[in-house]
């Protein structure tokens, strides 16, 4: 369970990220939903109409036609800085850099507010960072959770013990809510190899620590480094990539894993993405001073996963995943196959702040009976576990007021650190349902994480 929750934590953080991303970069726009191309047709110069109908292109995800339509209201008014905006950020989007740098430009000459011109500002230097041919980042996440069932102990308060079912009495056995303190920091390395398809390759390296208050038994930390390449052609991507995880719990080290992964992707629309991947794991595990069979674990994993990404509009997207694997242990009673299901989805609210939630259905097959828990039963376990989470997320800068630091130099400096940073709460529920008692558990969970990030 512990090496399965630092696993997650490492997906949960790459789509927090993810979602941060787009929600802070989010075109917000009239959809207009109601204009159509027969009324483009009878009327091709009304710069209004085309206006809208561009902004509903950019909705349905026809990002290269929207293009045109802004460019032909360019040439009937040259001087409209809203329209040259939005032509430039959908040349940014279309990787065409050369020309996005130049309308930017042209933006910073004329007539514009100071918040217009900051974000230009972001733009021209995320063009910058794009254009060379190594690009950095720094990620660093801290945080809090609260968990009312932190040492997934039985529902019923009851457990097997060799086929007899007897109460739980020991007061370390019972449900425990305990507080953590969550941190995480990752450093992102890719290199363009100067291919016009953009093949590249990249590394990470990602460290992970919970520090619970009271539990310290489960104190849990993590190490990663990655290291994978991304080969593309005109509507797919493959990624094959190596990692290496170590593993402590209680301040012991318990596991290391090196993991195989290929992934592929394949855009079918610009708003729809198909995507799969096949992965192998060998997972060595060591005993600790808490549990001394730990390295019965220890075995081969391989699992395949198949999925798809559907954006409704630029603010919202539906993710689903179905999920296959089995775990091969030294021991035949801790080996399983796994089946699994997941969907999410994301709503962009405008301004960076945005909502995402999930929920994921997952069921483990044991392939033997564990003698020391059923007795003389041949019961193999069976667990069948969902998880519901709801995430909600903003810049900092939002819920602080602007003159917090006074208007100093230093507080001016303050101020430009904490505005990059982003915030999120997320409420999370686990229930796990099984056919043996001990592992039979429900848990809910209260988290609040800030991430600060650098790229150069």
């Amino acid at each position: 369970m512990r090496t399965n929750e630092a696993r997650e934590f490492s997906e949960d953080f790459e789509r927090l990220t993810d979602v941060t991303a787009r929600a802070n970069f989010l075109l917000r726009t009239d959809n207009g939903d109601e204009i159509t191309y027969a009324d483009i047709l009878a009327n091709p110069d009304d710069i209004v109409l085309n206006f809208r109908w561009a902004k509903a292109q950019l909705a349905r995800g026809e990002v290269r036609s929207a293009s045109a339509t802004l460019e032909r209201i360019l040439v009937l008014d040259p001087d409209l800085a809203p329209v040259r905006l939005y032509y430039a950020i959908v040349l940014y989007r279309l990787d065409s850099l050369d020309e996005a740098r130049v309308q930017f430009d042209r933006l910073l000459q004329m007539n514009i507010s100071p918040e217009v011109e900051a974000n230009i500002s972001q733009y021209i230097n995320a063009i910058e960072r794009r254009r060379k041919r190594l690009s950095q980042s720094l990620t660093l996440t801290l945080g809090s959770q609260i968990d009312s069932n932190r040492n997934a102990a039985p529902n019923d308060k009851t457990k097997l013990l060799t086929g007899t079912r007897t109460d739980v009495t020991e007061s370390a056995d019972k449900p425990k809510n305990d507080i953590a303190y969550i941190g995480a920091l990752r450093y992102d390395l890719s290199y363009d190899l100067g291919y016009q398809e953009g093949h590249e390759i990249f590394a990470s390296v990602t460290g992970y620590g919970s520090d619970q208050v009271q539990l310290d038994t489960l104190d849990l930390g993590s190490f990663s480094a990655e290291i994978g390449g991304r080969i593309r052609g005109g509507y797919w991507m493959i990624t094959p990539t190596l990692n290496q995880t170590a593993q402590s719990l209680s301040r012991e080290k318990y596991l290391t894993a090196r993991t195989v992964r290929l992934r592929g992707d394949w855009n079918i629309r610009p708003f729809f993405n198909l995507n799969g991947d096949v992965s192998y794991s060998d997972e060595r595990y060591q005993n600790t001073t808490e549990s001394s069979a730990l390295r019965l674990h220890s075995g081969q994993r391989y699992g395949a996963r198949i999925g798809g990404n559907y954006s409704w509009s630029p603010n919202h997207r539906t993710a689903m995943n179905l999920s296959t694997g089995k775990k091969e242990a030294a021991r035949n009673y801790y080996s399983y196959d796994s089946l699994g299901g997941e969907i999410t989805h994301s709503y962009l609210l405008g301004g960076g702040n945005y909502i995402s939630g999930s929920i994921r259905y997952n069921v483990d097959q044991y392939r033997e009976a564990d003698f020391l828990t059923t007795g003389n039963s041949p019961q193999r376990r069976t667990d069948r576990s969902t998880r519901l989470r709801l995430t909600y997320g903003a810049p900092l800068a939002a819920i602080l007021p602007s003159d917090l630091f006074g208007d100093s130099e230093t507080a001016k400096k303050i101020s430009a650190f904490l505005a990059p940073i982003s915030w999120s709460v997320t409420g999370e529920y686990l229930n796990t349902e099984s056919n043996i008692p001990n592992y039979e558990y429900h848990n809910a969970r209260a988290q609040v994480l800030l991430t600060r990030r650098w790229e150069f």
